[in-house]
């Protein structure tokens, strides 16, 4: 969440990012760590639990982004009808 990672930094699969965390230009991280800090610094190694926990964390993002990108695009063209009608005077009837 919310983490700044710079041109050409490289961070691998089963790695946990702690949240404000910078990683600088060209960094690579290794796979099965967690890593935190401005500039980041390695904290600790991942148990299995908490790769299993990356993976249905991110499937759970995608659903979720899913959700709710229709919130913010138009679906359909009935606005395209609407726009018609107001164009010719006519009150399109809500509700």
């Amino acid at each position: 969440d919310k983490c700044t990672i710079l041109e050409g930094a490289w961070v691998e699969s089963h790695v946990i990012l702690e949240p404000g965390s910078v990683v600088p230009p060209y960094t690579r991280i290794p796979s099965g760590g967690r890593w935190g800090g401005n500039p980041i610094k390695f904290l600790g190694e991942l148990g299995d639990g908490a790769k299993d926990g990356i993976k249905k964390k991110a499937e759970g993002r995608g659903v979720m982004a899913k959700e709710h990108a229709v919130e913010f695009l138009p679906v359909g063209s009935t606005y395209l009808h609407l726009e018609d009608l107001e164009r010719e005077g006519k009150t399109a009837i809500q509700g």
